[in-house]
């Protein structure tokens, strides 16, 4: 994290303040109330950036110079260290259960739940129930006299004259298990089996465990018409341990999970049991109780975006079959008929467990988790993107922590979104921002700037911090940054795995030109193995591995099928490639399956291997390509600028690293990526090289 001055400074760009502004001193002691610090707290846990809260804070009318300096102060208050060490051992025990579900994940037998017939006592406590796996079991109710004669009429006639406890009226409350004291009702249960029978599909109303009927004296008959597992449940220990589920067809028990382990004995018509592993906790937002935020039914991604890595178990039980539930696993069951049903939590094994649970109240002021962190973060940059009105500098680019940076806003003009391309030993770095802002110099026009980078390198199909957890939700934010921007024109620019998200984010969110450098065309190892490609056929083996959610692995049929059509023009080499001899060049036969494409242009260079940017940069070319591919404009450089030198601030850097022992090679990459030509670099190391001081 940037140090305190730092990220002031940044947040005082953010608010459109100039560098030479100071902010004046205030009082150590802020105005800002204990419920503004908590919610501070709260956020700083979470990883907001320090100029999202200032913002945000300014938003809600208080003071800048205050809301800044709440900001600084709340690291150093007692509630917020001991609250930091805390969340820090949670973050601990949630990256074991990362690890565990993903090793999990791994079983062929993943996402299946195992039936077996009958199983001895010492097996299933040593397979499942020590194990906490799930299990159904098929044939441990033959000989029940509860399977050939319990259904709706055999309960009416039999016990209708009884009154019971139902559920009611729970279409009113999406709450209603939570609230399940205010939707008892007694009736007669006679009554109810006419409403189950005759109304149809509804969750209206349900007959459920919470009702509590099966410990009542006239229905202990129900009990002798079923005979316990001996193996698995204790007969003398029914009280309140076993329960009697009876309802229409489409009752939906909502995701929960249970405090104890406990079987499920289905006697009439057929459920829909959807399962989680408790290892996906962290992921389920449980906010009360023993409760999921999430409907199954109908899971809403975008307000709880963190589900969309939960992997859901799901299973029909038959008449007759017993599901084995084990303590934490999170479930959501639907009745697909009328259905009777009977559950147990009367083992022979320990099953009590001291829970901890949830019980969060929502709050305008506050955030519960990092997606939501996410959400306020790009909710801020996109209501008040052009606020921003201080450019990116170096040290920003250089240091910043970010996935994504939005450069000075100038509406009707050029956008370029930059994507940064592969980096296996070095953090990913950022790509195209010092050749535009020089490009931007030397044609006298502004150029808007997005620049994106994948610290993942998974060539952007995992997501992008702050932007979105797939490639489908990054384009989305992408839009709406280019709305609130208002550019004259869209151009997407990348090299490598950057020249592949700029063809692809190029498709998806209709620019009107992409500028891609030495491009795969496909990320598919079956096509790779068949042209004997040896560089990238390891990265589609690890993407293929671990599929995303939503992949675009190949970019011709992306842009055939896609109902945009922007100028796509592809610089690449011709020249072999000495990483990977064979008969076909890779970049070439990229190039020319794209060229398929009407809207396609292609730029070869013959004397250019894959780094045709590096190729171009040796040989003074790139801001002549750039010009011409952005602008149209051709370059007319005088030999004055040709051969200046750099400027003052970076004589000194270069100077100091090569009396440090630092590799010019290392340096000069370095200049380039901030946009200084080839000639110049040169003219200034000569220059630093004849210094008295140097040679000494």
């Amino acid at each position: 994290m940037l140090p305190v001055q730092d990220r002031a400074k940044v947040a005082s760009q953010i608010l459109g303040l100039t560098e030479n502004q100071e902010i004046s001193p205030i009082q150590k002691q802020t105005t800002v109330s204990e419920d503004w610090k908590k919610w501070l707290i709260e956020n700083k846990l979470l990883n907001v950036p320090d100029w999202t809260l200032v913002q945000a804070m300014i938003e809600n009318g208080i003071d800048i110079q205050i809301a800044i300096q709440a900001v600084r102060d709340i690291e150093a208050d007692s509630s917020f260290e001991a609250e930091s060490k805390h969340v820090q051992q949670l973050r601990k025990l949630e990256s074991i259960l990362e690890i565990n579900r993903k090793l999990a994940e791994l079983s062929p037998n993943f996402g299946t739940i195992e039936r077996r017939s009958r199983i001895s006592r010492e097996e299933f406590l040593e397979k499942y129930y020590a194990t906490n796996t799930p299990l159904i079991l098929t044939d441990m109710m033959a000989d029940w006299p509860a399977m050939s004669s319990w259904c709706p009429e055999f309960i009416k006639a039999n016990y209708g004259n009884c009154s019971v406890q139902v559920q009611t009226n729970r279409n009113s409350d999406p709450n209603y298990e939570i609230n399940t004291e205010k939707h008892k009702k007694t009736i007669c249960l006679s009554e109810y089996v006419d409403m189950v029978v005759k109304g149809g599909n509804t969750n209206d109303y349900y007959m459920v465990a919470n009702n509590g009927n099966l410990d009542r004296e006239e229905f202990k008959g129900l009990l002798d018409d079923i005979k316990m597992f001996p193996e698995f449940l204790d007969p003398l220990k029914t009280k309140e341990r076993a329960f009697f589920w009876f309802g229409p067809a489409g009752t939906i028990t909502p995701l929960h999970h249970d405090p104890m382990n406990l079987f499920m004995a289905h006697i009439y018509g057929r459920k829909r049991w959807r399962l989680i592993s408790p290892s996906y906790t962290p992921l389920v937002y449980n906010n009360v109780g023993v409760f999921s935020d999430v409907d199954l039914e109908n899971p809403d991604y975008e307000k709880y975006p963190l589900f969309k890595e939960v992997r859901v178990i799901e299973t029909v039980l038959e008449p007759g079959e017993v599901i084995f539930v084990p303590v934490g696993w999170w479930h959501q069951v639907k009745g697909l008929d009328i259905t009777i049903a009977l559950s147990f939590t009367n083992l022979v094994f320990p099953n009590e467990y001291n829970y901890k649970n949830p019980n969060i109240q929502s709050s305008q002021n506050s955030n519960t988790t990092s997606s939501q962190q996410k959400n306020l973060s790009l909710k801020t940059l996109d209501e008040d993107v052009k606020s921003i009105s201080q450019p990116l500098t170096n040290e920003i680019v250089e240091t910043t922590d970010a996935a994504y940076l939005v450069d000075e806003i100038h509406p009707n003009e050029v956008l370029i979104i930059s994507f940064g391309f592969v980096s296996w030993d070095s953090p990913a770095r950022f790509d195209f921002y010092g050749r535009t802002k020089k490009l931007a110099n030397l044609v006298n026009k502004p150029i808007n700037r997005i620049l994106v980078r994948d610290v993942s390198n998974s060539w952007y199909h995992n997501g992008i911090p702050g932007l979105g957890s797939n490639v489908d939700e990054v384009a989305e934010s992408l839009k709406q940054l280019i709305k609130q921007i208002s550019p004259s024109k869209v151009i997407t620019i990348g090299q490598s795995m950057g020249a592949y998200a700029a063809i692809m984010f190029g498709q998806l969110i209709g620019a009107d030109r992409v500028i891609a450098f030495g491009p795969l065309s496909f990320l598919e190892s079956e096509k790779a193995r068949a042209i004997g490609d040896k560089r990238w056929l390891s990265v589609m083996e690890g993407l293929e591995a671990n599929l995303p959610e939503v992949r675009y692995f190949d970019l011709l049929e992306l842009c055939q099928q896609s109902s945009y059509s922007p100028e796509i023009q592809i610089l690449y080499g011709q020249k072999p490639d000495p990483e990977t001899p064979g008969e076909v060049n890779l970049d070439d036969f990229h190039a020319t399956r794209m060229n398929a494409l009407s809207n396609c242009t292609l730029h070869p260079y013959q004397d250019s291997g894959h780094a045709i940017v590096k190729h171009l940069i040796d040989n003074k070319q790139i801001d002549h390509v750039l010009a011409k591919a952005i602008f149209g404009i051709k370059l007319e450089i005088s030999n004055q600028q040709k051969t200046a030198l750099l400027p003052e601030a970076w004589q000194v850097w270069l100077a100091e690293n090569l009396s440090k022992g630092v590799l010019p090679h290392q340096l000069v990459d370095i200049l380039h990526q901030h946009g200084f030509a080839e000639i110049n670099i040169i003219a200034t190391l000569a220059h630093i090289r004849s210094q008295p001081s140097y040679l000494k």
